[in-house]
């Protein structure tokens, strides 16, 4: 009997469930959106992607060689000049090759100075002294020569006398030769040859002191642009690698910089919406997180160059087996918010006239930027 009350009140409880959901209407009430999306203002445009970057891009400033770095003379948001030092590294081991290279320098100076300088006053006496020890001595054996050929013909000498006074005389006029050659190439000063050599050698000592001392300079690297300094990635104590390689992004040198006298939106626009892409077309901007603010924009360039995909935005429904050509545009008056560089906008551009102002939303007018 137990049995057969339980199945009855299991069927009950049955019923009685299929007939509450049967004639309930209540539905669960969905959720206002936490903030309201981005409508493209215009009657037919493209929505797209952009990123708010400085007038001169983001230079990422990166050391010319690996090294410790020991001094850092800016900080964020510092205005800097062109040529202002932003950092410097440690240049002990170049230093201490400088007096090296200035002792090179003034050996190879010197050296061109000494042969400039021939001869030398005190040099030149004792080579004119022996010229005229050999001119004195060539004389006595000629006139010894001229006695024994006197001799001779009375016959008081033989010929082997006559012969060896010839040959006396011969070497007398060879070593008077010999003096005479020595005195003129002293008193001729230095051979060219000898000279461009020692200049030459003079030059390279120069160009290897300068180009240390280049090095030295490049050590302390300078602002290429007028600009700010948007991030730095360095302080003194850091080793940095030095070198565009060792840069995966722009975000990783070791300092950011960027002209921000006028700010630039640099919006990547599908390749299926690019036969629709016109130069000058109008343009607006709307901030993420504040989308009732519309941001006015000025096409300056449609850069002529479709591209993979490369800079992603982290939305899920971005594609990225897409190329992309980019438009540039500039930030046209005042906004109520601030912008800053590297951020994330959405950017719609009309595609063909419209009677509808730009700053109000026409029908169809519902693409989102995705």
């Amino acid at each position: 009997m137990l049995k057969w009350i339980t199945i009855l009140v299991a069927l009950l409880g049955l019923g009685l469930t299929a007939y509450t959901v049967a004639t309930s209407d209540d539905r669960i009430p969905t959720p206002p959106p936490a903030q309201a999306p981005s409508i493209n203002p215009f009657g037919r445009g493209i929505a797209s992607q952009g990123v708010i970057e400085p007038a001169s891009r983001a230079v990422g400033l990166a050391a010319p060689e690996p090294g410790l770095i020991v001094e850092v003379f800016v900080r964020v948001n510092d205005t800097v000049k062109r040529g202002a030092p932003l950092f410097r590294l440690d240049g002990a081991l170049l230093e201490a090759e400088l007096p090296q290279r200035q002792a090179a320098k003034r050996a190879a100076e010197a050296e061109v100075a000494r042969l400039r300088s021939l001869p030398r006053a005190e040099d030149v006496p004792p080579l004119r002294a022996e010229v005229a020890d050999a001119a004195a001595r060539l004389g006595e054996a000629r006139w010894l020569l001229r006695r024994i050929e006197q001799a001779n013909e009375r016959n008081a000498a033989t010929p082997d006398e006559v012969a060896r006074r010839s040959f006396a005389v011969e070497t007398a006029e060879a070593v008077h030769d010999a003096a005479r050659a020595r005195l003129d190439k002293l008193t001729s000063g230095a051979w060219e040859p000898d000279v461009r050599i020692a200049e030459a050698a003079l030059a390279r000592a120069e160009a290897d002191l300068e180009s240390l001392r280049m090095r030295l300079a490049r050590l302390t690297v300078r602002a290429p642009i007028d600009g700010t300094v948007l991030r730095l990635n360095a302080e003194p104590g850091e080793f940095t690698s030095g070198g565009a390689a060792s840069m995966s992004s722009v975000a990783d040198a070791p300092m950011v910089l960027g002209d921000l006298s006028e700010l630039h939106v640099r919006a990547q626009v599908d390749e299926e919406d690019t036969p629709q892409l016109r130069a000058g077309a109008r343009a607006v901007a709307r901030v993420r997180g504040a989308a009732d603010v519309v941001v006015p924009l000025v096409m300056l360039r449609i850069e002529p160059f479709a591209s993979p995909k490369m800079s992603l935005m982290g939305t899920t429904t971005e594609r990225v087996d897409t190329r992309i050509v980019e438009a540039v545009f500039r930030v046209e008056g005042a906004t109520t918010v601030r912008l800053y560089p590297g951020q994330v906008v959405d950017v719609f551009i009309e595609t063909e006239a419209s009677p509808r102002d730009g700053s109000s939303p026409g029908p169809g007018a519902d693409r989102e930027n995705r």
